[in-house]
């Protein structure tokens, strides 16, 4: 079940109008709402609050990590990889 974006009424599925404050719903509101939130949580930001509200940071970030090692194409992995051996070479040239 969903609430009342007005006054967060608890609202059954058919319902086109709060009883409660009597706003009217709107899909089309509900649906950029759902999507906005979905981007927000691939963002950075999303993400660092999923950490830190995941209750213990550490496994948070593990999860955090994994998730993303598992969004990436291999060319996506490759360019990591080769962006690591020049920064490697870099350093270990200045040593």
């Amino acid at each position: 079940m969903s609430h009342c974006s007005v006054c967060g009424h608890e609202r059954n599925q058919g319902e086109i109008q709060c009883p409660e404050c009597g706003h009217f719903y709107s899909k089309i509101a509900e649906i950029i709402a759902e999507q906005e939130a979905q981007e927000e949580m691939q963002t950075f930001r999303g993400r660092c609050k999923r950490i830190l509200n995941s209750g213990d940071i550490k496994s948070g970030l593990l999860d955090e990590l994994k998730q993303m090692q598992e969004e990436l194409t291999p060319k996506g992995l490759f360019a990591l990889f080769v962006i690591f051996v020049f920064v490697f070479a870099l350093v270990a040239s200045v040593l």
